[in-house]
């Protein structure tokens, strides 16, 4: 096992973010399942840009595992130093929570303050891009849908790929970016030339817009309204459908990008994709759902053709999965 250079953080063995100082147990199984398979490792320092803390009193930070018990994180060494400079900003001010998503050119936060009603008052600083207040309701979500923009600009624009992307704080963006830049990359090199492409799950569309110039096609499908509305500042002539990915028409694709959540495929598509003819580009998040959705395809005729792991959250137990499937 290969160590890592950053897990000597001070809150390691109390926060219940980071896990391990080696490469992720779970890599073992993913190259028992591939056989020849390349983990590619990014920065393990400041690398996620992206946030959420729970608060709790004078206390921000991640809850102790198995508990609802803030640990202060103050300067933990996986955030981007504009985190933690946030952090340092709002302690001891009545929140649930924060998100934190740092622009990576000028280092400014877009902050999001997470209240059951009432605005709070936050220091003035030149580290705020905008600031966005969540009304949560009584749920265990983390954040609802009510956004208030209360300052600063509607979208933060990250760089990716010699583009740049808009996001709302309502949508999903990648923690890692710079290794979730080399992974988009990747997905567009193996998608086939002249294809008629489809991405589902698409977010704001990061993947199927990059592989658009090597296309005859491509479509994008998502349901969450805030990836559509932060995809149509891009203005860009691409169909967006904004529905549940099991109810994506594949009639007329022969490649699709897949990117699930955690759980993995809908069972509707999955069982879609066995009758499916073309490319599928699978891009996982979590392996055990991958290996099961994988399973099923290959049962139906499908063969793994080319895969490859990222370590998007060094410190944990997980790697990010990109396979490529061809129907023999």
């Amino acid at each position: 096992m290969n160590k890592l250079s950053t897990i000597i953080c001070p809150h390691f063995g109390v926060c219940s973010g980071c896990t391990t100082n080696d490469l992720p147990p779970i890599w073992q199984e993913m190259k028992q399942f591939f056989g020849d398979i390349a983990l590619e490792v990014g920065v393990t320092k400041a690398w996620r840009i992206k946030a959420k803390l729970a608060v709790s009193g004078s206390q921000m930070g991640l809850y102790r595992a198995r508990s609802h018990d803030v640990v202060p994180i103050p300067d933990c060494h996986a955030h981007h130093p504009s985190i933690n400079k946030a952090v340092s900003l709002l302690k001891g001010i009545p929140l649930q929570y924060i998100q934190c998503f740092v622009d990576l050119v000028t280092e400014k936060v877009q902050l999001v303050l997470s209240v059951k009603d009432q605005v709070p008052t936050i220091p003035k600083s030149d580290l705020w891009h905008s600031v966005w207040l969540n009304t949560k309701p009584e749920s265990n979500r983390i954040l609802s849908n009510q956004w208030t923009h209360l300052s600063g600009e509607p979208f933060l624009w990250q760089k990716l790929g010699g583009r740049t992307f808009p996001f709302h704080p309502g949508a999903f963006a990648q923690a890692h970016w710079t290794l979730f830049e080399k992974l988009a990359l990747q997905v567009v090199d193996w998608v086939p030339p002249n294809s008629r492409l489809l991405e589902l799950y698409a977010g704001i569309g990061i993947m199927g817009v990059l592989a658009a110039p090597k296309c005859a096609f491509v479509a994008l499908i998502e349901n969450n309204p805030y990836a559509h509305l932060s995809f149509k500042a891009l203005n860009l002539p691409i169909p967006y459908h904004l529905i549940d990915a099991k109810d994506a028409d594949l009639q007329n694709a022969d490649c699709l990008i897949l990117d699930p959540p955690r759980k993995g495929l809908d069972p509707a598509l999955l069982n879609k994709l066995k009758t499916f003819s073309g490319t599928i580009i699978y891009v996982s998040c979590d392996f055990n759902s991958f290996v099961r959705d994988a399973t099923a395809l290959m049962e139906a005729g499908w063969a793994i053709d080319k895969a490859k792991g990222y370590l998007l959250f060094p410190g944990t137990n997980h790697v990010e999965t990109i396979a490529r499937m061809e129907k023999l």
